[in-house]
């Protein structure tokens, strides 16, 4: 009788230990929202529509310093989201990739997101283009999601797809409504440099400088 009272308390201890404590499941599904106000000053920097993705630290959407992929590239130099939200989805580690509804984001304005992370996967890029430029985009580079979340202040990033020619016929922003035309570079993802007069736009119109937007996100 006292070796199965034994037992059966040893039995016990151990399912109790195998129970995860309250807020600590390891597949604890999480509700984010993700407010993204664009910097830029009046009649500037519109930015693209927001590409999310959700991943976990095995998935690499994009980084400083490396190739911009066809699916980065298209976001980049012409606000396509949808070469992305179709490979990254087959991406080992990514659990959702989506594009934020509104349209795109005018200078100075903010919009709200919600993303939700389950288990391991609960890392966030985000992409968006400034829409007047060859190939400048800003967002986020796999921000973990954890305790009230943050708010970071991004910088413009040259995707190095395109050359920087600041002229009207390579352009898909309002001031030039040309998508889809390309003068190829083939660079890393680097700093951008911002709009230097080179070409068709002026820096005075067109021009930043500081962070392009704040992305603030926080528990839902």
């Amino acid at each position: 009788m006292k070796g199965f009272a034994f037992g059966a308390l040893g039995a016990l201890v151990a399912a109790v230990l195998l129970i995860p404590a309250a807020g600590s499941s390891p597949n604890q599904d999480r509700t984010w929202d993700v407010t993204i106000t664009n910097l830029t000053r009046p009649g500037s920097q519109p930015l693209s529509p927001p590409l999310f993705v959700v991943h976990s630290a095995r998935a690499d959407v994009w980084s400083l310093g490396e190739i911009a992929t066809h699916p980065v590239a298209a976001i980049a130099e012409d606000a396509n989201n949808a070469p992305a939200e179709a490979a990254f989805a087959q991406l080992e580690g990514v659990s959702d990739v989506f594009t934020g509804a509104g349209g795109p984001i005018p200078p100075g304005a903010s919009r709200t997101y919600t993303v939700e992370t389950s288990g391991h996967s609960s890392r966030l890029s985000v992409l968006t283009m400034l829409v007047n430029t060859n190939d400048g985009f800003t967002g986020l580079d796999s921000l973990r999601l954890r305790g009230h979340g943050e708010t970071r202040s991004t910088m413009a990033y040259d995707a190095g797809s395109e050359l920087n020619n600041e002229e009207i016929a390579f352009i898909p922003g309002p001031c030039c409504n040309h998508p889809f035309v390309r003068d190829p570079e083939g660079a890393l993802i680097r700093m951008h440099e911002g709009i230097t007069g080179r070409g068709d736009l002026s820096p005075a119109t067109y021009g930043w400088s500081g962070p392009v937007t704040r992305i603030q996100v926080s528990r839902g």
